[in-house]
Order: structure tokens, then C-alpha cells, then sequence
């Protein structure tokens, strides 16, 4: 067969290519170069079984081939196979880069996230690879002509063009059907790494989540909430401090055990009572906040039971507290969605926010305005950006820095491990810094009785296995994003009004705790009665006046 002449080629590009082609080219160009995590996955489930692990490539790729036909009829295709590929080639560089999967949690803190936040994620390497991989490909697509059948031809294309991408599906993967189905069905991290499926059916189930979200109706929570005789009975108000943590892994907090002592100051106090082995309840923000929060506990949790019912800031607030939140981070995460909140003011402290971000010790002159005008009970929740990453050397001052060298950047290409690692540490010097300082300013208060908590949202993956950051699914996370530091501090009037053993907390706090216990936890340290509170999931139970 000879060689099509100039002129024969110059009249197949004047008449463009026919569409099915195009999106077969398309199709091909994600699975082979976008689809990094998803074809190392694949190689190492079909380690030594070549034939086997192309041939799903193949089926998953005709896959991208059906859902390009289905949803990029027509004038629709370019249009479409643009923003597939670029939706592809973003999520691609995540997962390469950090080892995340983009699921519908990894979506909502995307839009959830803030400005400043989304800033740190956007560097030269992410410009230029998404570029390349992405931009790059787009603008060349724009410029292939493309062959139009007429409308009435469309009538017989489009579902043959269907038919054919779902019977090279179906084909490829009856090539080895009992291989493919036991690895697939065994396998989920597989098809969650796949773009752009994975990524498009979590758009959708944020979409239909949050559409039916808008439409559940509210339950009451602790509408028997009262005052127990401890609280009641004295005219001297409590103000109590709820620290929601950052990011921040046990494995690298000091009173965990980690080698370094990355908390010096607490570790100075004999009156910290600090919970090992704790565990959240998710690995992202917009889960372990929420959950914290409910009266559900990891099992029972779900986003729409969580609508539907009233939270514990609604249970206190009914109590007669004056519940505030102050926000360093990307908000309430909807706990305050019945009451206010506001977010922290870089006036109260400038040198905390010389940076151009506000480190956490912005919260400390906070407390010494409420110590000095609470006129009542108040639960002052203070929601930290604690470790948040990847621009760890944004959350502490250059002054006290104790592990050096420290990464200073956001891509952790531009840095060693030990660097990025040291820079982590630097955060929670950081937090310790700010809970004693918070302690110590409670400790001093003579007109309120007063007591504090702390608790992390989540973990964090330090490179732990090519993994970086957070937000992995909960069933596949590493321990390292899912144990969390979690302690209790008890004033000396307020262990003497409320008759809280610390003794006793101390002896039983290595039984185990979680994130599930916040909830009931915080009404028995506030002494608030209600049917809502399971015993079993308090701290207290066995350690206040009225045990046993």
C-alpha cells in the first residue's frame, strides 16, 4: 500500500478527523500519560503478568472512550474532551505529587478551602506540569479539524458510537473476567485512583449530596438540657476553651512519646491530662469537624444524619452558654449554622499575622478579653490552622524555629524530607506554645472558674510511603492521619466546684479514647444534664462528684 500523497493528506486534514477518532485519541492520551497512579497501581497488582494488566488498562481506557461518546455529542465534543483532560491532568498531578485520592470529601475541602490556602497549592511545578500535561493539550485539540456528520446522520452515529466504546469494554474485559472482577472487586484504591472517572463521579455525589442536604429537616438534640447542681449552684461564671486542632498527627506530638520533644511547655505541667491513642473520624476537616460535633459516633456518622439532627454547640447554647467560635481556619464546617461565628481579627495581634496569615497565637490575647469581660458561662471554641500544610513554615515565626533546617516552601520537590519533617515539628512547637500560653492565662483568671480541651480534626502523611498531606479514605489512611493528639486541662476552682478527680482521669486515660467521645465528653465537663449524653462516652463518668 503506497504512502498517501501530499495532496491526499492535505485533503483528509481539510476534511478533519472523523469524531469517534478524535475521542479515541483522547481517550488513549488520558489512560497512558494521566492516569500515573492508576497504571502503578495496576502494574503492581499484575506484577509479573503483563498481557493481564494491559488488558484492563485497555477496558478501563474504553471506559473513558464511553463516557466521551455518551456525554460529547457533536459540537459538544472538544468542549467536553477539554475539560476532561484538564480535570484529568489536575487531578493526576495531586495524586502524583501528594498521594491523595479525590474523592467527595477531597472535593468538598477543595471548595470549602480558602484563598490563602488554595495559594500554597499553586507552584511553579504545578503551573508547568498541568500545563504541559494539561493546557498544553487543550490548546492542540482546539486546532485538530474535526469531520461533522449532519444532523441526520447523528441519529445512527451517536448510539453507534456508544454501542462500540461499551462493547470494547465489555470485550477487553472478558479477556480475563475472573481475574479482572476478583482484582477490581478487592481492589478499590484501583478505580479510585482512575481519572477522569473517579473524580467526576465524586463531583456528582457532592452535587446530589449537598441538593438533598438543602432539603432535610432538623431534629432537636438535648431539649431536656439543664444545669447540673454543680454549675447552677454558684454565681462565679466557667469559661471553658475548646481547641479544634489542625492537622497536627500524635506520632510527632511530644506527649505521645515521639522522640523529639516538640512539646516542652506542656510537657512542663503536671496538671495536663493528655489521652494517647486517640482516633478521629475522618481524615479531612469537613468529616472530623462535623462528627466531633454530632452525637453520632465514626460508625454512625454520615453527612446527612449530621444535618439532621442539632449539634452539641446547639445543646450547650439551649443550656444557657454563651457559645462563641473564633476562626484561623476555613470556618465553622457548618457546626455554627445556628448561631455566629466570625473569624479571627489580625489587629489583635499584628506581629501574629506579620506574615500575611495569622499564626494561632493570635487566639491568646482572645482569651485574655474574654477572661476579663465574661459576665457568664462561656464556651469559647477556637478553631486552630494548627499544621496545615504543605506551608508548614506559614503556621510558626522564624523565632521559634527549634528544628532547622526548615522547608520554606510549599513544594516539598524544593526540600529534603528531614526538612519538611523539621518544618512539621516547628508547627506543633508552635501549638504547645500557644495551649500553655492559653493555659497559663486561664490558670491566673480569679473571677471565672476555668478548664480547656484540645483535640486535632486529623492527621497528616509525612512521605510515610510516597504519601504526603491528608485525606486519604478512612478505611485505606494510615494511622499516622488518623490518630490524633487529644488532652484536658482542669483549673484548681474548677476541679473544686465541679469535683473532677484528675486522678482518676489520669489513671483511665490510656483506656482508649476518639473523637466519639467529644461530644458527650464536653457536656460532662460542663456539667450539663440530658438524655442526649452517653456516659459510657464520657471522660467524666467515672471521675466526677456524682460517680457511682
Amino acid at each position: 500500500m503506497q504512502d498517501p500523497t501530499p495532496e491526499t493528506r492535505n485533503t483528509m486534514l481539510r476534511n478533519g478527523l472523523p469524531h469517534f477518532a478524535l475521542n479515541l485519541a483522547g481517550a488513549t492520551y488520558i489512560m497512558a500519560l494521566l492516569n500515573t497512579a492508576f497504571l502503578q497501581r495496576l502494574m503492581t497488582l499484575f506484577e509479573g503478568d503483563l498481557l493481564a494488566a494491559i488488558g484492563l488498562a485497555a477496558a478501563v481506557g474504553a471506559l473513558t472512550l464511553l463516557l466521551l461518546e455518551l456525554i460529547g455529542p457533536s459540537v459538544l465534543q472538544k468542549p467536553i474532551l477539554a475539560v476532561v483532560i484538564l480535570i484529568s491532568a489536575s487531578a493526576n498531578y495531586f495524586q502524583t505529587t501528594f498521594g491523595v485520592f479525590i474523592d467527595e470529601e477531597m472535593v468538598r475541602s477543595t471548595l470549602e478551602t480558602t484563598v490563602t490556602e488554595s495559594r500554597h497549592l499553586i507552584t511553579a511545578s504545578m503551573v508547568l506540569k498541568i500545563g504541559l500535561t494539561g493546557v498544553l493539550p487543550v490548546v492542540v485539540l482546539w486546532k485538530i479539524p474535526v469531520r461533522r456528520a449532519r444532523v441526520i446522520h447523528q441519529l445512527w452515529r451517536y448510539p453507534l458510537g456508544v454501542v462500540v466504546s461499551f462493547a470494547l469494554v465489555i470485550g477487553f474485559l472478558f479477556t480475563n473476567y475472573k481475574n479482572y472482577s476478583s482484582v477490581l472487586r478487592e481492589n478499590h484504591a484501583l478505580m479510585q485512583s482512575y481519572q477522569p472517572g473517579a473524580t467526576l463521579l465524586s463531583v456528582a455525589k457532592f452535587i446530589k449530596n449537598e441538593y438533598a442536604t438543602g432539603r432535610i429537616e432538623v431534629a432537636p438534640l438535648g431539649e431536656d438540657v439543664a444545669q447540673g447542681a454543680q454549675l447552677s449552684n454558684s454565681n462565679k461564671p466557667l469559661v471553658f476553651v475548646l481547641f479544634v486542632g489542625e492537622t497536627t498527627r500524635a506520632a510527632n506530638f511530644g506527649l505521645e512519646g515521639y522522640a523529639r520533644n516538640t512539646t516542652p511547655n506542656l510537657a512542663a505541667r503536671e496538671d495536663v491530662i493528655y489521652f494517647p491513642n486517640t482516633t478521629s473520624c475522618g481524615t479531612v476537616t469537613t468529616v472530623s469537624v462535623p462528627c466531633m460535633f454530632s452525637p453520632f459516633s465514626q460508625d454512625d456518622y454520615s453527612r446527612d444524619q449530621y444535618f439532621a439532627s442539632e449539634n452539641l454547640v446547639d445543646v450547650i447554647s439551649r443550656a444557657g452558654f454563651d457559645v462563641q467560635w473564633w476562626d484561623n481556619n476555613t470556618g465553622d464546617q457548618t457546626v455554627m449554622q445556628r448561631l455566629d461565628w466570625a473569624k479571627v481579627d489580625a489587629t489583635w495581634d499584628p506581629d501574629a499575622c506579620a506574615a500575611g496569615e495569622c499564626t494561632d497565637a493570635i487566639f491568646l490575647p482572645l482569651i485574655d478579653q474574654v477572661l476579663e469581660t465574661a459576665t457568664g458561662n462561656t464556651l469559647l471554641i477556637l478553631h486552630m490552622i494548627g499544621s496545615h500544610g504543605p506551608a508548614y513554615f506559614m503556621r510558626y515565626p522564624e523565632s521559634r524555629a527549634q528544628f532547622t533546617p526548615d522547608c520554606r516552601s510549599a513544594e516539598f520537590a524544593d526540600c529534603t524530607d528531614q526538612e519538611i519533617i523539621n518544618a512539621y515539628d516547628n508547627t506543633i512547637i508552635e501549638a504547645d506554645y500557644v495551649l500553655a500560653g492559653a493555659i497559663e492565662r486561664l490558670s491566673q483568671a480569679q473571677n471565672v472558674d476555668t478548664a480547656m480541651l484540645y483535640i486535632s480534626d486529623h492527621g497528616e502523611s509525612l512521605g510515610e510511603g510516597g504519601v504526603f498531606l491528608h485525606g486519604l479514605p478512612r478505611f485505606m489512611a494510615p494511622d499516622v492521619q488518623t490518630h490524633v493528639p487529644f488532652l484536658v486541662w482542669l483549673g484548681q476552682s474548677y476541679q473544686s466546684r465541679f469535683g473532677i478527680d484528675q486522678t482518676c482521669l489520669e489513671s483511665n486515660r490510656t483506656s482508649g479514647t476518639s473523637q466519639d467521645m467529644v461530644f458527650h465528653s464536653m457536656l460532662g465537663l460542663l456539667n450539663l444534664d440530658t438524655e442526649a449524653r452517653n456516659p459510657r462516652l464520657d471522660i467524666t463518668t467515672a471521675c466526677s462528684a456524682d460517680a457511682g
